[in-house]
């Protein structure tokens, strides 16, 4: 007591006498222990975040450090008792692969050998991810560990913390490699689990296999059964920040006195109480338990080992058991099993919104897996050698790393300028450009290392697997002598070259007609007569190379395709194309309807969870403001002999321009609808839609995640996300009349039925046909991005196709595939390459 303290009255010190012996005599007494709960397992994880605590590079050295006491451990407790000896499970195998590839042979040895000993587990999934995984990514998720580590004991769990769903694409690359468990800690900020949790189900997948599912509490909220109050401040400090420190062992964290023991005793048995009143009737408990450092990228806490042996030394009830995931789940799924209900459908995400608020980096991320796909493709003749598929490994771990739940700062939104939040998201973004850029070099290489020991030539190659037709566009710097027409020598057919107008590196524009309305530096020309070359390709056959030589012969004008009937609004924007042979048109309505919300309301992000659960029309009114962008004018026509081309610039008062074309092809039903917006700096909670509607009345379409299709609204598990969903690129409509396709390039979160922001459907919704991409979303109150601002480009293409066209998904597939790839073009010379350059510049 220092000289500031005043000093107690008498009848205080009565008091608080009197407290003490009251509490001191309910400790006494024994707490009404749970009837069906005998075991509570306790599952020791740290949950990790790629960033959010610390800057990613700490966040993965600090993981490793972890593994390292992990280890230690779990050696130095190997002669205690078995209550006494420590446990851990290694949530991602990210940081197991780290670790390894950093290690000594020797020390190595120590991580198998505290495998062996039961107590150390390696799980099978690499990270935490969200649900925008291609397939080629999750088989590269499910082959993340080495495989020494793999065999000293394959893996028979995937954590999947945080995050409000799990892809049955993922489910089923675990299934294949005999991953029979799913653990999952979801976080219910901004969404919710599908279930009251703690609960277990079967998850029956399309082939008919079944994954168990244990859907428990959120992964740091194990600690709060035993205790009420929170040991961490801050609440996210850096790891780097000496103000702050972990929990200690000798009492301050997880006490071992008898007194604490038997208060935590209470606790628990309350909440156990809680549990079997609303039904939870298991045998035991599965908990899963972080460090409350920051509780995400946490080290183990040895001292947990002694707060069990000395909980079990007092036979407090129920039993306490420190152990790994699958011993919690393998011993309590006989006891369980033959009751549990079975659920099939995807298990969609309520956090995958957040991913819009990047929309640059997101789009970036979807061209480097189509790159890679086209670098592998095998109209380049030879399989893929080692080298080649070591390049496409070391990409798609890192796209898989750009695919992972972490995006940012835990201050991204708050301090959306800190330096430190701008050196996390610079990272994240790191893993989209960086195999951006890799995937353009490994194509280049894969192309002329198959090209260039050819005859002279301009080759085309449609590395897809469907026929593709478009123009083939280059600059005019590409070409060394003068050339107006090419010829296929095979056929005979003529491609005239068209000059267009274009950007025209370093070069300063000569008046204001050089530089288009985007051009805001006036420094440099884009919009230079003369710049650009193109020519149309017709039905390049599925992967394979069409050779083009220049010729003298002078293409007359080529025959103007019949362009179907097209019907516009009073702008001149198209609403209705139809093509002959269709009952239907292509679209209706108006094809790239730009609309915005907002939150109104006075700090609405901390609103976005409360609207959402409440599933009101009335609160949603009164919180959200829907606008519609709206034509700044007459649309402008430009008209050639394959397609037709709509211009059209829109007003927004949230964006300062935005600018619409839609290019419908005169020789088969389809149109490219391309958004290029400029989005104002905000810091402000927002969403961005763009929308295209179908004449497919109430068809609800087929889509796919991860390469698994399924149906929204009809073919996902009860009460996951319906407002959107992530999917690969496509929608499906198939109808009497038809295919209609809805394909979208860069933005792979879509609403179905128009914008659904904070509606919480349970249902389908009135007009599916109504597709609307969530190309931008910042309403997230941490991790995401604030304030992507800037210049955008979005493209949608429509298909239509006939009935007997598409008789699986997979045709579906890879017309989309297709329809979004972009031809090769390789302008071979004469002159033969040098077998050193091939060797050393070009071979991947």
């Amino acid at each position: 007591m220092n000289r500031h303290t005043p000093i107690p009255s008498a009848a205080l010190l009565a008091a608080i006498l009197s407290s003490a012996i009251m509490a001191n005599t309910a400790l006494a007494q024994e707490p009404k222990l749970p009837e069906k709960i005998k075991r509570v397992d306790i599952v020791h994880m740290s949950h990790t975040d790629v960033g959010f605590t610390d800057h990613p590079a700490v966040c993965r050295e600090q993981q490793m450090r972890y593994l390292d006491i992990a280890i230690d451990g779990v050696l130095a407790t190997e002669s205690a008792a078995p209550a006494a000896q420590f446990s851990w499970t290694a949530e991602a195998a990210l940081t197991v692969d780290d670790w390894w590839q950093k290690n000594t042979p020797e020390r190595r040895q120590d991580l198998i050998r505290a495998i062996k000993t039961g107590r150390l587990e390696i799980t099978a999934l690499a990270m935490n991810q969200t649900p925008t995984l291609n397939a080629d990514q999750w088989k590269t998720t499910l082959h993340w560990l080495p495989e020494e580590v793999w065999n000293a004991a394959p893996p028979r769990t995937g954590i999947q913390n945080d995050v409000n769903g799990f892809p049955r694409a993922g489910a089923l690359a675990m299934l294949n490699r005999n991953v029979a468990n799913l653990f999952m800690g979801i976080n219910a900020t901004n969404g919710k689990a599908p279930f009251q949790v703690p609960m277990a189900f079967w998850w029956k997948m399309p082939d008919g296999h079944r994954l168990f599912v244990w859907l428990g509490e959120s992964y740091p909220l194990g600690f709060y059964y035993f205790f009420a109050d929170s040991w961490r401040r801050g609440p996210v400090p850096e790891s780097t920040d000496t103000r702050y420190r972990p929990p200690r062992r000798g009492g301050e964290f997880y006490p071992t006195d008898e007194t604490a023991l038997r208060k935590a005793q209470a606790r628990l048995c309350e909440r156990l109480g809680q549990l079997e009143a609303r039904g939870y009737d298991f045998p035991s408990l599965p908990l899963s338990v972080t460090n409350e450092w920051r509780m995400d990228n946490d080290p183990p806490f040895l001292g947990l080992a002694d707060f069990v042996a000395a909980w079990n030394h007092l036979k407090l009830e129920p039993e306490l058991r420190l152990t790994t995931v699958s011993q919690a789940i393998e011993d309590l799924k006989p006891h369980i099993a033959d009751r549990l209900p079975e659920y099939q459908g995807e298990f969609t995400d309520w956090w995958v919104n957040g991913c819009a608020s990047g929309p640059r980096e997101v789009s970036a991320s979807r061209r480097a897996k189509r790159n890679l796909t086209a670098a592998l493709s095998p109209v380049w003749g030879e399989a893929p050698d080692a080298n080649t598929l070591l390049a496409a490994n070391a990409m798609l771990r890192d796209l898989c790393l750009f695919d992972e739940h972490t995006w940012g700062s835990a201050d991204s939104i708050g301090q959306p300028h800190d330096i430190d939040t701008w050196a996390q998201f610079n990272e994240k973004a790191r893993a989209a450009y960086h195999p951006l850029a890799r995937s353009k070099m490994l194509l280049a290489q894969r192309a002329r290392t198959a090209i260039y020991p050819q005859e002279y030539g301009f080759y085309v190659a449609n590395t897809a697997p469907a026929p593709w037709s478009g123009w083939v566009t280059m600059k005019a710097t590409a070409l060394r002598d003068k050339v107006e027409v090419l010829v296929d020598p095979q056929t005979g057919a003529l491609m005239p070259m068209e000059i267009r107008a274009g950007y025209a590196q370093f070069t300063a524009p000569e008046n204001e007609s050089q530089l288009t309305f985007e051009a805001d530096h006036a420094t440099v020309a884009d919009n230079v007569p003369g710049q650009a070359r193109r020519f149309w390709m017709e039905s390049i056959k599925p992967v394979s190379t069409v050779r083009l030589i220049p010729t003298d012969k002078k293409a007359n004008p080529a025959p103007t395709d019949q362009a179907p009937a097209i019907e516009v609004d009073a702008h001149g924007w198209p609403t209705s194309v139809q093509w002959p042979g269709m009952s239907k048109p292509l679209f209706t309505e108006s094809p790239g309807d730009f609309v915005s919300v907002e939150l109104t309301e006075f700090s609405g992000r901390w609103k976005y969870n409360e609207i959402l659960q409440s599933r009101s029309e009335e609160r949603r009114k009164e919180a959200l403001k829907e606008t519609a962008a709206v034509a700044a004018g007459s649309t402008t026509v430009e008209s050639n002999p394959h397609t037709t081309v709509y211009t059209q610039l829109m007003t927004h008062p949230r964006l300062k321009w935005l600018k619409r074309t839609l290019e419908v092809y005169h020789s088969e039903p389809r149109a490219q609808l391309t958004v290029r917006l400029y989005r104002l700096s905000s810091e402000l909670p927002e969403w961005f839609y763009i929308g295209c509607a179908l004449p497919t009345g109430d068809t609800i379409p087929t889509v796919s995640c991860g390469g698994v299709p399924f149906v929204p609204f009809e073919d996902q598990l009860p009460h996951t996300c319906r407002d959107y969903m992530a999917i690969d690129g496509w929608a499906d409509y198939e109808t009497a009349d038809g295919h209609w396709l809805w394909i979208t390039r860069d933005a792979p979160v879509v609403s179905f039925g128009g914008p659904q922001t904070l509606k919480h459907l349970e249902d389908a919704p009135p007009n599916p046909n109504r597709a609307y991409a969530l190309v931008f979303d910042n309403t997230w109150m941490t991790n995401f991005v604030a304030d992507s601002h800037g210049i955008f480009e979005f493209r949608f293409d429509l298909v239509w196709k006939e009935a007997d066209a598409i008789k699986s998904v997979k045709d579906a597939a890879d017309i989309a595939e297709t329809v979004l790839s972009e031809p090769q073009l390789i302008i071979q010379p004469a002159l033969q390459e040098d077998p050193i350059f091939m060797e050393r510049l070009h071979k991947p």
